[in-house]
């Protein structure tokens, strides 16, 4: 009869030994996937040197076409050049807008004035954050 139970507890103590090296594989691909988890959040974080920072949405403060118009009649009603910063605070005026929307506008009209140079109706004079831009003078106060 002792060697029936041994036999019997031999057999249980495989399968729990099967169980258990299943579970050890099991655990190491949920630590492996939680490490992942972790990695991608702290990528995610601001203070990470790889962090990806999320998309900006687009705010919609003016219809379309009506900053570039906007744009084009302050440089022609401007008594000398202007900057980027000025022609969005004058933008912002005009529409009463909030005072948080003068970085987005700024850059927006950053890209509408280097649309705009690109064709030869504006000219820029300086290459850094204050630089000065003026309707050409070939181009005077046209209707474009």
């Amino acid at each position: 009869m002792t060697d029936h139970v041994l036999a019997a507890l031999r057999a249980k103590r495989t399968e729990v030994a099967n169980l258990v090296h299943d579970t050890e594989k099991k655990l190491a691909k949920l630590r492996a996937a939680l490490a992942n988890l972790d990695a991608a959040a702290n990528i995610l974080t601001p203070e990470h040197p790889d962090h990806i920072a999320p998309r900006r949405r687009k705010t919609r403060y003016f219809a379309k076409n009506e900053l570039p118009r906007l744009v084009l009649n302050i440089l022609r009603e401007a008594q000398g050049s202007l900057t980027a910063g000025e022609i969005a605070a004058m933008a912002i005026k005009a529409h009463d807008l909030p005072a948080a929307a003068q970085y987005a506008v700024q850059k927006h009209v950053l890209t509408i004035l280097n649309t705009i140079k690109a064709r030869g109706t504006i000219g820029r004079s300086g290459n850094n954050r204050n630089a000065q831009w003026a309707v050409a003078p070939s181009v005077g106060g046209m209707l474009l």
